[in-house]
């Protein structure tokens, strides 16, 4: 197993986006977590995968893609675990690194047991968390792995695609140069089952507006030679023939499990 996602604590979170997944079907509570021990158990049995020559199958471990996974009472136990196992965490985060997460010291720990963290920017786009904290906090990240040699961490940013944010992008994406940021993941929003008619209106971007933004994010105005460009934005439809044929790529969501 290449890596498992841990649904650790998928609605909890200190924000309230309005493209959230438990906010589009109306969840607004906090009904639980997942124990440190189920996570423990599923770590450790996958640890426990070797290859012939007797490597580490298991690269990676996800907390909660959803909720904010720094508010998982136990996140500190399974950093540590991580650790203890050799196995890499890959975060994503809202950004604003709530409590001790977001002291340098603690940051220096996140950047070393790190794979790669993601920062999300719907955070201030429509969380309610100022911009400049956001940034501020992407920066001090960016510095920490910077000092920390030992680290080999990817900082990124994930932006969900909508229309709201369209003017964004330039702004975007010069200043993630400035500061170092060295992926970024562009992701089209997604609408589950039953949406909002108006929320869809709001927000949902057409098939002619993706494609625009494939181009121009590949050949265009928002091109870059500093940042690796990522996301399902160029992923391959089954279905479809690639508009941008030999710059999209395979779903790279295979060998991995979630636990709920």
């Amino acid at each position: 197993m290449r890596r498992i996602t841990l649904l650790t604590n998928p609605d909890k979170c200190n924000l309230r986006c309005a493209l959230c997944f438990l906010r589009q079907r109306g969840i607004v509570s906090y009904s639980g977590e997942m124990p440190f021990e189920t996570a423990k158990a599923a770590i450790e049995k996958y640890a426990a995968e070797r290859d012939e020559a007797g490597n580490l199958l298991l690269k990676e471990v996800i907390p909660s893609t959803m909720g904010e996974p720094l508010l998982y009472s136990k996140f500190e136990n399974l950093l540590h675990l991580c650790e203890m196992t050799g196995v890499k965490m890959n975060l994503t985060t809202n950004g604003t690194f709530p409590g001790k997460w977001g002291t340098p010291s603690v940051m220096f720990e996140l950047v070393q047991a790190c794979s790669d963290i993601k920062i999300s920017t719907l955070a201030y786009e429509m969380g309610g968390f100022l911009r400049n904290l956001w940034r501020e906090n992407v920066e001090k990240l960016i510095e920490c792995r910077k000092r920390r040699l030992d680290s080999s961490a990817t900082i990124s940013l994930q932006v969900t695609l909508h229309r709201e944010n369209l003017n964004d992008y330039k702004d975007l994406i010069a200043w993630a140069e400035t500061a170092g940021v060295q992926r970024i993941k562009w992701n089209p929003a997604v609408f589950i089952p039953d949406t909002s008619a108006i929320l869809e209106r709001r927000f949902k971007l057409s098939k002619q507006e993706l494609e625009s933004l494939r181009h121009e994010l590949l050949e265009g105005t928002l091109h870059s030679d500093k940042i690796k460009y990522e996301g399902s934005l160029f992923l391959v439809d089954p279905n479809e023939d690639c508009p941008m044929s030999g710059s999209c790529t395979k779903c790279p969501f295979t060998d991995e499990t979630w636990i709920w």
